[in-house]
């Protein structure tokens, strides 16, 4: 019996130790993470994205992730529209695309496309095919016109050469560099002046925002035309706090 007793009590002093140990480490974790907010957001954005993981293919590109804290504010946009408090928003900006996820029963609320733009303002393009595959530049528009629900396609034409390496982003507005930009980011392409020999297509009274020039690098995406998420400005939900 005083064997036993013995043994239970090193028994109850191991698992009294191993809990310590475990806690302490832990905590340890929660300072240093609290002391290096980008090690805290890293470490959310890998924690979402690997349960994410489990029920869809994800792009292959770091997502902004932020916690939904107040849904109040949210729900007029259709995208929040069964958000509740805690759930993670998971923005994949080139790839054009926003996951709600619930954390508290790993299941997935809603997908939608992004927009882009200050608004819901339509964005008027042109599109050239660079490239010597047929047809190119309509199915462009068609998966842009997908994925980015405010966009306007007023024409597709070839271009004047047709051994574009990579996708061209032309601002022929002069005013929406940032709009330029967020476009080469969504296709994989750059944003350059308008190429030498190249010349903008006429599209009667409508003002062209971008011109878009495809080119060999492209690779097509295509998203389920669903309500969608405004890119700008930013989406009405706090940062991710440090756990």
């Amino acid at each position: 019996m005083k064997k036993i007793l013995v043994f239970l009590l090193i028994l109850v002093s191991l698992v009294s130790l191993s809990s310590t140990a475990y806690f302490f480490n832990q905590n340890r974790r929660a300072q240093k993470l609290l002391k290096d907010p980008t090690a805290a957001s890293k470490e959310e954005i890998k924690t979402v994205t690997k349960a994410l993981s489990k029920f869809m293919d994800l792009p292959d590109e770091e997502p902004s992730v932020a916690t939904v804290l107040d849904k109040e504010k949210l729900k007029d946009q259709p995208f929040f529209a069964r958000a509740e408090n805690g759930d993670k928003v998971i923005i994949y900006t080139k790839s054009g695309k926003a996951i709600l996820f619930r954390p508290s029963t790993g299941r997935i609320v809603d997908i939608a496309p992004i927009n882009l733009g200050e608004s819901q303002a339509p964005i008027n393009i042109v599109v050239l095919n660079g490239t010597a595959t047929v047809g190119l530049a309509k199915t462009f528009s068609a998966s842009i016109k997908a994925q980015v629900t405010n966009i306007n396609v007023l024409g597709e034409e070839s271009a004047k050469k047709n051994d574009y390496a990579k996708s061209v982003v032309v601002d022929i507005s002069g005013k929406k560099p940032e709009l330029a930009k967020q476009m080469a980011d969504l296709i994989g392409g750059v944003v350059s002046v308008l190429p030498e020999g190249e010349v903008v297509p006429m599209t009667g009274t409508q003002q062209v925002d971008l011109l878009v020039i495809v080119g060999a690098n492209l690779k097509l995406t295509q998203v389920s035309p669903t309500p969608t998420v405004e890119i700008i400005p930013t989406l009405e939900i706090s940062p991710t706090p440090a756990q």
